[in-house]
């Protein structure tokens, strides 16, 4: 009887880790409590996503992510990196033109797209569809009450290679002094860069969140891994805030232990905690 009952449990653990969690889409529901990203982002909702991994169509999972985006009606989606694993940007420009965001849709590249996307001729096609490619750039954004915030990011450059900080400073050379700044940027160890920089908020991906959520594991896929310390969720680095979502689809290992698919919706309020994070 005891052998039975621990077969089933084990059944249902690898059906969970193999089927059930990795298409199970949560949102997690994060307050930014900043002065300075308060006054042109309040009353807004701003929608990040991450490492799509999009590959031979859109299956389920993908449906999920726009029928539950599409529920909450965000003023803004950021995709942060890694739309693709295969020469398909064509299932980009399918996807983003069901999303349904009040205002746009932005997004930085990631290591696959750098391997993956041809080398040109998509930007229009993902324009058209609903999608701006912000790698490299410092737009000026408009709040609900026409405030100024400004949006940033960088496409993946490759880990650990020279010449980031200088490409990171003429991306802000024309950033106003103490402008709100949200900065979007694939791997998260450039963070305590970006924030040192001006950045208010540093969205990333990239981890997965480590695809398991058991206590000690982050230690554990950073070192013997060679993944960055920051993992998954909020940290507070000095001035500003770091964020790395768990992503939507898994890349390397298909399973998910305790280390659901993420929607991660921001809300901004004055100073206060700083930070807060509430799942749902």
């Amino acid at each position: 009887m005891f052998g039975g009952s621990a077969a089933a449990v084990l059944g249902f653990l690898i059906f969970t880790a193999l089927v059930l969690e990795p298409n199970w889409i949560v949102v997690e529901r994060v307050i930014i409590e900043d002065e300075r990203l308060s006054g042109p982002l309040a009353g807004m909702t701003i929608a990040q996503i991450s490492d799509l991994h999009l590959k031979g169509g859109l299956g389920f999972r993908e449906r999920e992510l726009v029928r539950k985006l599409n529920r909450i009606e965000p003023d803004i989606i950021l995709i942060t990196g890694d739309l693709v694993e295969a020469a398909a940007p064509e299932l980009v420009e399918e996807l983003v033109k069901k999303f349904r965001p009040r205002i746009w849709s932005y997004a930085i590249l990631g290591n696959s797209d750098r391997i993956y996307l041809p080398p040109g001729g998509y930007e229009e096609r993902w324009k058209r569809a609903g999608l701006s490619l912000v790698g490299g750039k410092c737009l000026p954004m408009a709040g609900r009450r026409g405030e100024i915030f400004y949006l940033a990011g960088i496409d993946f450059p490759g880990y650990e290679v020279p010449g980031v900080t200088e490409k990171i400073d003429r991306i802000l050379e024309d950033l106003p002094a103490g402008a709100p700044l949200i900065f979007l940027s694939y791997d998260p160890d450039l963070a305590p860069l970006l924030i040192e920089r001006g950045a208010d908020l540093v969205l990333s991906g990239d981890t997965h969140g480590g695809l398991i959520g058991l206590p000690g594991w982050p230690a554990i896929f950073h070192r013997y891994f060679g993944r960055s310390k920051y993992i998954r969720g909020l940290y507070s680095l000095g001035g500003g805030v770091l964020y790395v979502n768990r992503g939507i689809a898994p890349k390397a290992l298909p399973v998910r232990f305790l280390c659901p698919p993420e929607i991660t919706l921001f809300e901004f309020r004055p100073a206060g905690d700083k930070l807060r994070q509430s799942p749902k």
